[in-house]
Parts: C-alpha cells; sequence; structure tokens
C-alpha cells in the first residue's frame, strides 16, 4: 500500500454500534488520523459535522440506524458547512436497491460490513487520489457517478467525414469498373 500523510484530516464516525464505533476508530489511528470524533446516532452526527466540519465522514446505514438521513443533510441541507465533504456509506445492506438507493442520495464511496482494514484504506485512498466532480442534476446533487474515463476524440467529425468520402470513392470505382465491363 501506498504511504499516506494523514494526519491532518479529521474524519467523523457516526455508527449506531459502539464495538463497531471502536473499531473503526482504531483502524483510522492505525492511519495516523489527525482527528477522529464519533457519534451514535445521526442527530448527533449532524451537530458534529456542522460544528467540527470533518474532512470525511463515515456514515453507517443500518435497521433503525439511518445514516441516509445524514448523507442527504450533509449535501442537500442549507446550513451544510461543506456539501462536498466526502461521504462513504457503511452497511451490511448491500443489496443492489440499497447501493443505488445511497448513490441517489450523494455518497462518494460504499463500504460494505464485515470491512477490514485494508478496505477502509482503500476507500480513504481513492478519495485522496480521486477526487470526484460534484454535478447538480434535477434533484441530485453529489458526486460524478462515472468513474471511468472515458476517451473523447477531438476530432470525430473529420473522421466520419473520412470515412464517408472513402465509401463514396469505393462506390465509385466500383461504378468505373463495371461501366469499364460492357
Amino acid at each position: 500500500m501506498k504511504n499516506y500523510d494523514f494526519s491532518n484530516i479529521s474524519v467523523l464516525v457516526s455508527e449506531h454500534n459502539s464495538y463497531m464505533r471502536q473499531t473503526m476508530r482504531s483502524v483510522l489511528r492505525t492511519f495516523n488520523i489527525g482527528q477522529i470524533d464519533e457519534a451514535a446516532k445521526p442527530e448527533m452526527a449532524w451537530d458534529m459535522f456542522k460544528h467540527r466540519q470533518p474532512d470525511v465522514t463515515f456514515a453507517d446505514w443500518a435497521p433503525g440506524f439511518d445514516g441516509m438521513s445524514l448523507l442527504k443533510r450533509i449535501r442537500r441541507d442549507p446550513d451544510s458547512p461543506n456539501r462536498y465533504a466526502p461521504v462513504i456509506v457503511v452497511t451490511s445492506m448491500t443489496d443492489q436497491e440499497h447501493v443505488l438507493t445511497a448513490r441517489d442520495l450523494g455518497m462518494t464511496e460504499f463500504l460494505a460490513k464485515p470491512y477490514s482494514p485494508k478496505l477502509i484504506f482503500l476507500r480513504l485512498q481513492i478519495i485522496a487520489e480521486r477526487p470526484r466532480s460534484f454535478i447538480r442534476a434535477g434533484e441530485f446533487f453529489g458526486p460524478d457517478r462515472r468513474r471511468r474515463a472515458m476517451e473523447v476524440e477531438e476530432d470525430r467529425r473529420a473522421r466520419e467525414e473520412a470515412i464517408a468520402a472513402a465509401e463514396e470513392a469505393s462506390r465509385a470505382d466500383r461504378n468505373e469498373a463495371s461501366a469499364g465491363a460492357c
């Protein structure tokens, strides 16, 4: 794994289970995270987010713990101090419906439980190395969901015109050849 200096970043861990909060905190400490704040409830996490303005937020999503309400507030609430802050949704609800819901609400990354320290590090690495631009489309505001780099041909029209000219020349050659055969 590549070395990073995470000593200057702050992280908010919003997690309903005290054991999982402790585990996440321990893992983040091994990465030398500068400041780690914890919240046992989404409302508590929102207050911490507004006052401490963390660089990254881990938002748990579990039955009885609506981390998506925290994500919505970070992205949509007019009082949000940083609507662009990376939010990593952490959940054991990994079916397609839940992943798409979190994506559509503006998550930055998705981390499935159970997780390993390596997976946490990889999410932080992705945020550090490949920050995503944000877009607004209709009701959606959040990181651009497209991940793969798409090549865009600078001169597509010229290429299409060259192909059309080549096809026309080929037709003309065929017509000339059949006229000469008569």
